[in-house]
This record gives C-alpha cells, sequence and structure tokens, in this order.
C-alpha cells in the first residue's frame, strides 16, 4: 500500500514488530501523512498506482474496521481526477510486481527517474530508466491490472466486504 494512500491507522499498523519507540512510530506517521497533501494540491501531480488485490483483503493489524477505513479512503482517493489506482485481481499468476516496490517519477523539467526497493536495497535505477528495465516492469505490470473503472467497483465491492 503506497505511504501516499494510507489512512493514520494503517500507516502506525505498517510499522507493528519494528524496532521502532513510541515517538519514532508517530514520526514516521506525521511524515507520511503531511506527504499525502500533495494528492490534494490544485492541479496537483499525476499519480499512478498499481495495487495488488490481496493487500486490500489483508487485515491490516487484524482490524476489520482498521481496513475498512483504508479501503474507503483508497475509494475517496481514486475518485480523485489526479489519482489513478489499479489493482492486479488476485487470480493474476505470477507477475513483476511481486518481488517488491519501485518508484518512477518525472519531475517538472522532464527528468525521469526510478528506485526499486526489492530486498530493502533501494537500488536507484537512474541509469537502468535509460535501458527501459523499470519502464518494462511498469508496462508488464500495468497489462495485468484491471482498468481504472473497474477497480474502482473492485474497491467498492471490497471496502462493502470490511464493513
Amino acid at each position: 500500500m503506497p505511504g501516499l494512500l494510507q489512512t493514520e491507522a494503517y500507516a502506525r499498523a505498517t510499522f507493528l514488530g519494528q524496532p521502532l519507540t513510541d515517538e519514532e512510530v508517530t514520526d514516521l506517521v506525521t511524515a507520511r501523512l503531511d506527504r499525502q497533501g500533495i494528492l490534494d494540491r490544485r492541479r496537483g501531480p499525476l499519480f499512478v498506482a498499481v495495487l495488488d488485490e490481496q493487500v486490500l483483503r489483508r487485515a491490516a493489524a487484524g482490524d476489520r474496521a482498521l481496513m475498512a477505513a483504508q479501503v474507503a479512503h483508497l475509494v475517496a482517493s481514486a475518485e480523485l481526477p489526479n489519482v489513478q489506482l489499479h489493482v492486479v485481481p488476485a487470480d493474476t499468476p505470477t507477475y513483476p510486481g511481486l518481488d517488491g516496490a519501485f518508484v518512477i517519477a518525472e519531475l517538472r523539467d522532464g527528468t525521469r527517474g526510478g528506485t526499486c526497493g526489492q530486498s530493502g536495497a533501494g537500488a536507484d535505477h537512474r541509469a537502468a530508466l535509460g535501458n527501459c528495465y523499470l519502464e518494462r516492469r511498469w508496462e508488464r505490470i500495468r497489462g495485468e491490472a484491471l482498468p481504472r473503472a473497474r477497480t474502482l467497483e473492485l474497491l467498492r465491492e471490497v471496502a462493502a466486504a470490511w464493513t
């Protein structure tokens, strides 16, 4: 679940079991929530994310109410004009996105770069973009995902299932 789309409770749940103090968790969650303001800006950047359906159906911290609120938040986010969410259905066989998250960003000047966080390495693949590594990977993942409108339908179905 991308940090830009997490509720406070979900963000807190992602830090459970980590060797962090309560203060450190609060600082991390606050920073994560502060970054979300970028999506509400007038003429905010286009944000496209692909989620695996299983993350929508796994009860973070074993809490159904937390998940109901999180998926409802995803529905509201997906309805923003600058946010596009896509879900890879649970019945999709193995695909490139299962080995970890990555980011491709385009800056105002047109410069593109990316990071790939497999195995927690957080390797920088800006140079690899010239070879289209992350671009090819992104297109393969999006090719497995549902279109935006169908994703929104699925998100609403999952939200109803959590309530």
